[in-house]
């Protein structure tokens, strides 16, 4: 940290004393983990938070410290009464610029203080939850991939470019690169061996995922989450191997998508799916599984065990619940481990660090991508690929980016943002149920998928996480969140996953960085957004919570006895999103939509753009609607369909042997 990126003496004190007022150590009788007596301070998190701000960009960075000036008296109240204190948050918070500032601040000290690991690896608060933490598994310590970074200037020659390597980009290369095509794929994310992945949530959060996490959307209504390393989000996801449901399936084949309505597409699928190893022997129920399946066994809801990506003789279940930290036993089989490693065996060059800042063209036919490449020490160097075909597949946020700062792709480059918007519950129950153990989704409650025409719902599973849950709990006051969090252990979260009918947008900015835009508004959303959320919590009842809670502090728990059906009419008076009920999304999808009208549309249904000849969509932006569940395998076996119409177009502009 440089001097002028340091917080002053003064700034650092009322960052110590503002964070040990979200988290500070209270006094208990019956404390024998010593849970109630840490603080912020105490764990490390306030010194970690300091590196944190120091790293921020320099806008975000200097409202902080500003706010940090400001606030400059708080420091005197550090040894007042915790509502005292409180009292004084509460007032500053009148003014919006300083409740915004105020937030930040509280879900620094949350997550650093139930996330940040000690010097042997486990944070203080764990023992609480009888939790280990991410312990190291053992995995191998060399990289599967070999990956390059190009010298300043250079120019690279390919018969295919690929912008992305997740699973729809690393799909395509390993196809092509099969057929003897020379491929180079760039990805702005880092290539990680086993042994340097799964170290800790926050380590995931900053090096395996979109700037650095959970970002908000610009109008503040969904935390998206998006995975950005060589593999794309298939390093980091839960590994939930579901095929493409028959009702989406007939509507792509209604937008012109010749063939994934028959065998055609089943055989795609099929070849994915077995390349990846997706099978059903890895998916141990921890509590959360059994306490969810015995819900629904109660109400009669439909359920399956889920098939998940896993190698069975790598699968262990005292690591399976970190995947989403990156899988540091080796077991999931990402496209860093299947296509990609196929893809280099046949020649491709895969290049790490490599954000595309502009797609070439000339006479409306593709001609290569400019690119921006970050080395490992920061600094910067620009590079072209030189290629007839460029396969765009950086995900539906940075895709559409990509084609707005080309002046690529027509009238609806953005539009029809589709992000499975999910909404959680949480319930406790009176055990511990172990849920960093085993598979992080193991089982899927399917009763209401496609229940009104193929628009509808799944209940899933979350993963085990210290430091998120620590952020989303809600919040009254800083006793009340560490109570709820000390039964961390005997709680119960789960999703409700929606197949959206209605959309949203994505722009870029003055710097041609992606901007978001979301709202659930769309008469069928709203009604399968309130039904997931009601079907949560009568599973959360019948699977035997005690208390129910949403994940907003506007709202008050249901607790055993209470009438649920009149808790859940409170809940609905509250928004969905900004103001009200959180919604997460892990499923970006629809930002370069195929189909056959260039006005409602980006690509033609082969995948090709409708306005140039040679630029590719081939990752779940391509998808027409949204894909109603887990969305891997459908972008899987599109790109792979993709692969073949790129194949044809690139057999027929190579030169004659």
């Amino acid at each position: 940290m440089t001097r002028t990126q340091s917080l002053t003496a003064r700034q650092g004190r009322t960052l110590r004393a503002l964070m040990d007022t979200y988290l500070p150590a209270l006094r208990r009788g019956d404390d024998p983990h010593g849970f109630f007596a840490l603080s912020a301070s105490r764990v490390g998190a306030v010194t970690a938070a300091e590196d944190m701000i120091a790293g921020l960009p320099d806008a975000e960075r200097t409202g902080l410290l500003e706010l940090l000036d400001k606030l400059a008296f708080f420091r005197r109240l550090e040894r007042a009464p915790l509502r005292v204190r409180e009292a004084a948050l509460r007032a500053v918070a009148r003014d919006p610029r300083a409740a915004k500032g105020l937030d930040a601040v509280r879900r620094l000290a949350l997550m650093l203080g139930y996330a940040l690991p000690g010097e042997d690896g486990v944070n203080p608060f764990w023992k609480q939850f009888a939790y280990a933490g991410p312990a190291h598994a053992g995995g191998a310590g060399q990289r599967d991939l070999h990956t390059t970074q190009p010298p300043d200037g250079a120019a690279l020659h390919a018969d295919v470019v690929i912008v992305g390597s997740g699973a729809g980009g690393g799909v395509i290369a390993g196809e092509l690169a099969a057929q003897g095509f020379r491929v180079t794929v760039l990805d702005m994310g880092r290539h990680f061996a086993d042994a340097e992945l799964g170290k800790s949530e926050l380590w995931a959060y900053r090096n395996l995922y979109w700037r650095g996490g959970f970002t908000t959307t610009v109008d503040g209504n969904v935390s998206l989450i998006a995975g950005q390393a060589v593999g794309g989000g298939t390093v980091g996801n839960w590994m939930n191997c579901v095929r493409t449901p028959a009702a989406v399936r007939r509507e792509w084949a209604k937008a012109g998508l010749s063939g994934v309505e028959t065998p055609e597409f089943d055989a795609d699928m099929t070849a994915v799916l077995a390349r990846i190893g997706a099978n059903n022997e890895c998916s141990d129920w921890n509590g959360t599984h059994q306490r969810m399946i015995d819900g629904a066994m109660r109400l009669g809801y439909s359920f399956k065990r889920a098939y998940r990506n896993a190698d069975p003789q790598l699968h262990d279940p005292q690591h399976a619940g970190h995947c989403g930290f990156g899988d540091p036993t080796g077991s999931k089989q990402s496209t860093a481990k299947t296509y990609l490693k196929d893809a280099q065996a046949n020649g491709a060059v895969i290049i790490e660090g490599a954000k595309a800042r502009r797609i070439l063209t000339e006479n409306g036919v593709a001609r290569g991508v400019e690119v921006t490449l970050t080395t490992g020490e920061g600094k910067t160097r620009h590079f072209t690929v030189h290629a007839p075909q460029v396969v765009v597949a950086g995900g539906a946020l940075e895709t559409p980016a990509l084609l707005l700062r080309s002046g690529l792709g027509g009238p609806v480059v953005g539009d029809y943002l589709r992000l499975h918007p999910c909404g959680a519950l949480a319930g406790l129950f009176d055990d511990d149920q172990r849920n960093w153990w085993g598979a992080t989704q193991g089982a899927i409650v399917d009763e209401f998928e496609g229940r009104t025409d193929g628009y509808g719902f799944l209940i899933e599973t979350i993963q085990f996480t210290t430091g998120l849950y620590a952020v989303a709990a809600p919040w009254f006051n800083a006793a009340d969140h560490k109570e709820r969090m000390a039964q961390m252990a005997n709680a119960v979260s789960l999703i409700h996953l929606t197949r959206d009918h209605g959309h949203g947008r994505v722009t870029i900015d003055d710097g041609g960085e992606p901007v978001t835009t979301y709202s659930v508004t769309d008469p069928i959303d709203l009604e399968n957004y309130w039904l997931g959320q009601a079907t949560v919590a009568r599973i959360l009842a019948a699977g035997g919570a005690h208390t129910i809670y949403p994940l907003t502090d506007r709202a008050e728990p249901w607790r055993r006895g209470e009438n649920l059906e009149a808790a859940l009419a409170e809940w609905r008076t509250l928004p969905i999103g900004h103001g009200g009920h959180p919604i997460f999304s892990a499923h970006q999808m629809g930002t370069a939509r195929m189909g056959l009208n260039p006005q409602t549309s980006v690509a033609q249904p082969t995948g090709e753009l409708h306005d140039v000849q040679g630029v590719w969509i081939g990752d779940t932006s391509a998808f027409p609607t949204s894909s109603g569940a887990n969305p891997m395998i459908s972008v899987m076996a599109l790109a792979r369909r993709t692969a073949r119409f790129i194949a044809q177009r690139a057999s027929a502009g190579r030169p004659s042997t």
